[in-house]
């Protein structure tokens, strides 16, 4: 059935629209109800549940949102392990699909710092980061680890001084996901997945909370960590995971602290975890991390209160503020790689190296997931048993990574 361009999808809550015409596709499991505009060929505004009013073209719900029905392989996640998994896998010719379940580019708590290693697997996979993800400054020398309020050392990105770029998350990951090769779709929540014969069958619903049904051979979960995935295959390892949440604010103004260091402050009474700060296109990015259950705002405002008294932050109007949560299974390396055809990759699966570095692992086990399936397709291997294979050495240097912060900060980084 041919259907005009799609410009907007009712969702049932207001009054069927006038000068539109409505069809209905169904195809077994799959019913979408379709509008496009008889009157004129313009972009109207639109509300999409997914996101906040917008008068830009509709992105997550179009024409081409019926999809295909099987996939050699289904992403979870849009993120740097999702992103890399799918080049992995595209490049030899596998059919892939990336379900993201906000809508995209997305924002995401990171320092936005492309360390050295993860910028030789960015420009390997998919070539110079752009500009456009830049942010000023465009790099920077390194962190600083502050012991107390006037004692600190630096850890340089790299001997020649050159620095590490410097990126807004989103845009970096917009990049990375778009370049993937992979068919993409936001506003895509994952609700239930099961076995039928041999594949998988995986139920979704789109920002209309309609379901689409699609069935694959493997299905890789890069969900970040907070894995409804991972929670439905494994209750038991789910229920023994602790947790910690992560806070940070953007605001204009200014400080006396060097831009070009990413700063970290070891102090407990900032945070259970750790304090930091960086300047990003001139806002001043302040965060600290505590166990969940534990009271956030009294860490923050001490925190806030020795960076006014000692460094000469000001600050003018919030811009943002998010939290996230993340857990201990990075530190105890606790590591959950999948089971049977569905494997876990980036810090769903564990990765996540000392102080809230995540990019570098999450390009790796997304590589070594890609790998491990290429090869099981190629040759009847058991994709599970090789990644464990593949990953053995990045498992090992997350653990150090741990250690070692841990000995620089002279006590767990993650008391949990």
């Amino acid at each position: 059935m041919k259907v005009q361009p799609l410009r907007r999808m009712y969702s049932g809550r207001e009054a069927e629209p006038t000068g539109f015409k409505r069809y209905s596709f169904v195809d077994k499991e799959i019913k979408i109800i379709l509008y496009y505009y008889s009157v004129s060929e313009k972009n109207i505004p639109y509300k999409c549940p997914c996101e906040e009013r917008s008068d830009e073209p509709l992105s997550c719900i179009t024409e081409e949102y019926v999809l295909k029905k099987m996939y050699d392989v289904v992403i979870v996640g849009a993120g740097p392990s999702g992103a890399a998994a799918a080049r992995g896998l595209t490049t030899e010719g596998l059919k892939v699909l990336v379900v993201e379940k906000k809508k995209l580019p997305r924002y995401k708590i990171c320092s936005g710092i492309i360390f050295p290693k993860s910028q030789a697997l960015t420009e390997r996979l998919f070539g110079k980061i752009p500009q456009s993800a830049y942010v000023t400054p465009n790099f920077l020398k390194g962190v600083r680890l502050w012991s107390d309020t006037e004692h600190f050392t630096d850890w340089p990105f790299n001997k020649d001084g050159a620095g590490a770029p410097n990126v807004w998350r989103s845009e970096y990951d917009q990049w990375l996901i778009k370049n993937s090769g992979a068919e993409i779709r936001d506003c895509c929540d994952i609700k239930a997945f099961k076995a039928v014969g041999d594949y998988l069958e995986v139920e979704c619903r789109n920002g209309h909370d309609e379901p689409i049904v699609i069935q694959c051979k493997y299905l890789i979960s890069a969900e970040g960590s907070r894995s409804f995935i991972r929670a439905q295959i494994d209750p038991e390892f789910e229920k023994a995971i602790r947790w910690f949440i992560a806070y940070q604010s953007y605001y204009e103004g200014d400080s006396l602290l060097d831009p070009c260091f990413y700063h970290g402050f070891l102090d407990p009474h900032y945070g259970e975890v750790y304090a930091w700060f960086s300047v990003k296109d001139g806002l001043q990015i302040l965060g600290t991390a505590v166990r969940k259950g534990s009271r956030l705002y009294p860490y923050l405002n001490k925190y806030v209160e020795i960076l006014k008294n000692n460094y000469g932050l000001k600050l003018g109007k919030l811009r943002r503020k998010a939290s996230c949560l993340g857990n201990d299974m990075c530190p105890a390396g606790r590591f959950y790689l999948g089971k049977g055809n569905i494997l876990l990759v980036g810090e769903a699966a564990g990765f996540l190296n000392a102080f809230g570095e995540g990019i570098s692992c999450a390009l790796s086990s997304g590589l070594f997931a890609s790998e491990a399936i290429n090869k099981s397709m190629k040759t009847g291997g058991d994709a599970l048993t090789l990644y464990h294979e593949l990953t053995k050495v990045e498992q090992r240097l997350t653990k150090l990574s741990w250690r070692l912060g841990s000995k620089i900060a002279g006590r767990d980084l993650m008391p949990l």
